[in-house]
């Protein structure tokens, strides 16, 4: 009797997965140059830039020895621009 249950509660769960998925859409593309690339893709070039940008107007200013861990430091730069980028464009 047991096992004829988990059958049921299976086949219950497997019937719900396409509703869970339901929701999501297609994902977001960028036309660039008449290519489209995932939106993802652009946002970590934008923060990649922000962040190589950043690390030279540190190095104008002469602070480059204030900054610790400079390579973990300027990757979270270059993350926290990225999630910023596709939370303003991107976000609901």
């Amino acid at each position: 009797m047991v096992r004829n249950e988990a059958v049921w509660r299976s086949r219950g769960l497997t019937a719900l997965v396409p509703l869970l998925l339901s929701g999501c859409t297609s994902a977001p593309l960028q036309n660039v140059l008449g290519s489209f690339f995932p939106s993802w893709m652009v946002c970590i070039i934008l923060g990649t830039v922000a962040s190589a940008l950043l690390r030279a107007v540190i190095g104008m200013f002469g602070m480059q020895d204030a900054v610790p861990v400079p390579m973990l430091t300027y990757l979270l730069i270059a993350l926290c621009v990225t999630f910023l980028i596709w939370l303003l464009v991107f976000g609901n």
